[in-house]
């Protein structure tokens, strides 16, 4: 099977270096920056140099808002989950002006959710320069939480345990790129293909995923495609483009429709 992708070019804008920039000014929950190459939705952390030599990460960061003829950009803090350890003592510091932001650190690792293994093999082998993280170490990780259907928050929880930065979801001949851990659209590129039966939840050897008894996340998929189309609506409600794009590609009488927020 092969697949075109149509825009393989602005793609590889997100497997960029990181993006380190000072804090310019700052309230306790949000903060404003100054760089290029940034999107809505992109995620790192703010960090803190004591001196010379001792720094620490102190809260996590992510684009909310930007200004494309000036390259300033407004930023939401958030107390930093990147790492967890209960036995040692957590500081207690806020965020402020010259502090170092860094934007997009671990981008160049990403995750691949693909409807079968064609698709997951010509991607990964067309985008250059990424760290691919296997479906199976996924699916293993759901498998641990009893989830075979998954859940925005494990891919929030994965993707932070393992410094994976982006999220690719094929889905109705859509190649959608998101933050993977804020599920935030960033891109997306249309892809056509050789129609193959779509595997559940997700392409993965792994030969089944355990099922809790009950909760969020312990059903099992029926279909690959609606699921995920749904979850990308249901986390980026105000993407007027998004909703655009689903409008062309479905009946203006879609129920997926249904999960936006914006205004004709």
């Amino acid at each position: 099977m092969r697949i075109l992708f149509l825009s393989l070019f602005c793609m590889g804008m997100l497997q960029a270096s990181p993006i380190s920039t000072p804090l310019l000014d700052t309230n306790e929950h949000s903060g404003s920056i100054q760089a290029s190459q940034l999107k809505v939705g992109m995620s790192g952390f703010i960090v803190r140099h004591f001196d010379d030599k001792h720094s620490s990460i102190i809260a996590n960061a992510r684009v909310s808002a930007l200004n494309t003829d000036t390259n300033r950009a407004q930023i939401d803090i958030s107390p930093y989950d990147g790492l967890r350890q209960n036995s040692l003592p957590n500081g207690n510091w806020k965020a402020r002006a010259n502090d170092e932001v860094v934007i997009a650190y671990d981008y160049e690792r990403a995750l691949f959710i693909a409807p079968n293994d064609d698709a997951y093999d010509t991607l990964t082998k067309s985008i250059p320069n990424v760290e691919w993280v296997h479906p199976d170490t996924y699916a293993t990780y759901l498998s641990h939480e009893g989830h075979p259907t998954p859940l925005v928050e494990d891919f929030h929880k994965f993707c932070t345990a393992n410094s994976i930065g982006l999220l690719y979801i094929q889905s109705a001949d859509t190649l959608f790129t998101l933050d993977c851990k804020n599920f935030a659209l960033l891109q997306t590129a249309a892809v056509t293909t050789l129609k193959k039966e779509s595997m559940t939840p997700f392409y993965t050897r792994a030969p089944a995923i355990r099922a809790n008894w009950f909760g969020a996340g312990s059903s099992r998929l029926k279909s690959y495609e609606p699921y995920y189309l749904e979850e990308i609506a249901l986390n980026n409600s105000k993407n007027k483009e998004l909703y655009e794009l689903y409008k062309a590609k479905f009946s203006e009488k879609s129920a997926l429709l249904h999960n936006f927020d914006v205004k004709e």
